[in-house]
């Protein structure tokens, strides 16, 4: 009897390659499938990176601002993570409808929509006074 590895004739030469690559096969792409379910679960549960989330935040913030003032643009400092990270995500896969956001959302991954929302959750909004401009509009 032939014994994989070593090869008595032609015939078991080309028999058990193949049979080892098929095995070899089905280990690796178990190995991805279980690599994938861990991301995955572990994007969904941990926190994202603050840190990356500033770094990030520049082009948020020049329409969302820092301070948490509302101008025609909703706010996003000191909300909720999870719910940060569900409007980024449907924005990025285009489940809702605003453009501008779309765009914006499309560049980002799943870590990084978790380091933005980690980010902007961790802000505290800040007491705004409201001021008057010259023309009498409160601002």
């Amino acid at each position: 009897m032939a014994v994989p590895g070593r090869y008595f004739d032609r015939s078991d030469c080309a028999r058990f390659p193949a049979r080892q690559a098929a095995v070899a096969w089905r280990a690796v792409l178990g190995a991805a499938a279980m690599l994938l379910g861990c991301a995955a679960a572990g994007s969904a549960v941990a926190g994202g990176d603050r840190e990356l989330g500033e770094y990030l935040s520049s082009e948020c913030v020049t329409c969302h601002q820092i301070s948490g003032r509302f101008d025609g643009i909703p706010s996003i400092v000191g909300r909720d993570e999870p719910e940060l990270v569900a409007a980024l995500t449907e924005y990025r896969d285009k489940v809702r409808d605003n453009q501008v956001m779309r765009a914006i959302a499309a560049k980002f991954n799943d870590e990084e929509i978790a380091a933005l929302a980690s980010y902007f959750a961790s802000i505290e909004k800040q007491q705004i006074e409201r001021t008057a401009d010259r023309s009498g509009d409160i601002r």
